[in-house]
């Protein structure tokens, strides 16, 4: 298990107090665990009793959705002037859409690259802290940036050494 780290003071008075609050912990974990677990059981079987109960209702909508196309597509002759068609309870119609369609996205970047439309590509810019952790306190200084040390306190809960106490 990873290394937690504290931010408060305790009143422990000996290293046994301290091995005790450790194997509590370790308890601690092991049922918020189990809670967690039941949880999500219940949590999954509520997700599948929905999709189960909306499927029926899904098909029916798609079925409309399709007989409203293929109805809309068998008299395409009306959307000749307009776009559109407003009814009672919606609009319909056709629009023209246009895509970009990539057969290999390194080719394309690379093809882009070369002809030198790099305004096509899109850079994310983020800062890597981890190389400018490396950088040295003067250049952190100029970039207006500075290294902050903390001696954190941490913990880590021996898991075997409690499933032999219990």
């Amino acid at each position: 298990m990873a290394r937690k780290r504290i931010e408060t003071g305790t009143t422990l008075q000996s290293w046994d107090d301290v091995d005790r609050c450790l194997a509590e912990i370790g308890r601690i974990d092991r049922e918020l665990g189990l809670i967690e677990a039941g949880q999500q059981e219940s949590i999954d079987q509520i997700k599948a009793s929905a999709k189960l109960a909306a499927e029926p209702l899904q098909n029916k909508k798609l079925g409309l959705e399709l007989a409203i196309k293929d109805y809309a597509e068998a008299n395409r002759a009306e959307f000749a002037k307009v776009k559109s068609r407003e009814l009672t309870f919606g609009i319909i119609g056709f629009r023209l859409s246009t895509s970009v369609v990539i057969k290999r996205v390194a080719d394309t970047l690379q093809a882009l690259k070369d002809l030198g439309l790099t305004g096509c590509i899109r850079t994310k810019e983020e800062l890597d802290k981890d190389a400018m952790r490396n950088l040295p306190l003067e250049t952190l200084h100029n970039v207006g940036a500075s290294l902050r040390q903390v001696d954190a306190f941490g913990y880590e809960i021996k898991r075997e050494a409690l499933a032999e106490v219990a």
